[in-house]
């Protein structure tokens, strides 16, 4: 997944979303799937990177709740409609982030989406409210996928019918999402509750932050740059903690 919240989207212009896009489909070169995301402040620039996705062959795409102003449930259904519209044939993912968009997708608004809208297949929800997370599995049909995107509930959200996760913190350790999610589906419960925790000292030392994942990325071999401002970079002091801590849960 391209473009959303960790890969910084909404701080990029239309242009550099689009670079981005090619760039991660000539690298991928179809070994994975790719799924991009095309919100955008106004819906007429969402359409236009909705458009550019379809035309790159991506695998799925990705679109955040309109967000900064506040939406009626109508205006967001006719977002959704746009997108889906313009891209018929590719698969859409539903993405509700409350915390930062303003906007909660209620179970009224996913029951008409589903029934409108055949190609909208998933939805990633970044709400901690697990009650509204399991109101969409209800919902959920057998082709809909109901996605996690709060990495201290990846364990809950699947005891509650949820299909996955979609992490930030797992772009620089993914070992306890993955063996959180293998455990779980063996049915290891023990294990996939020590992963939980192992998941949560990964938040405690990353912070769900963008410029600690860089600076992580960094440190383990990977420089990816600075974040994009208004977001600032680690401190030379806070990155020589950072490199302390991540050693320490290396061996923990």
């Amino acid at each position: 997944m391209i473009g959303g919240t960790t890969g910084e989207g909404p701080l990029l212009s239309v242009e550099e979303r689009k670079q981005l896009s090619e760039a991660a489909v000539q690298f991928v070169a179809k070994r994975i799937k790719i799924i991009a995301h095309v919100s955008c402040l106004s819906t007429r620039e969402s359409l236009v990177l909705t458009d550019h996705a379809q035309e790159l062959g991506v695998d799925g795409i990705s679109a955040i709740t309109p967000f900064f102003f506040n939406y009626s449930e109508g205006e967001v259904y006719q977002f959704y409609e746009a997108i889906a519209k313009t891209a018929p044939e590719i698969p859409i993912s539903l993405y509700c982030f409350p915390g930062n968009a303003k906007y909660e997708i209620k179970s009224s608004l996913l029951e008409q989406i589903l029934k409108n809208l055949p190609n909208v297949k998933a939805i990633k929800s970044s709400n901690p409210d697990l009650i509204r997370l399991y109101e969409y599995v209800k919902i959920a049909q057998d082709d809909f996928s109901v996605l996690c995107g709060v990495d201290a509930l990846t364990l809950p959200a699947l005891t509650l019918g949820a299909c996955g996760q979609v992490s930030g913190n797992s772009n620089i350790f993914p070992q306890p999402f993955v063996k959180l999610y293998d455990s779980y589906q063996r049915g290891d419960l023990e294990t996939a509750r020590e992963c939980q925790v192992a998941i949560n000292a990964v938040r405690a030392v990353l912070k769900d932050s963008i410029a600690y994942f860089k600076a992580a990325s960094e440190i383990q071999g990977l420089p990816v740059g600075n974040p994009r401002l208004p977001i600032q970079p680690l401190s030379k002091s806070e990155k020589a903690k950072l490199s302390i801590d991540i050693v320490k849960l290396k061996s923990s």
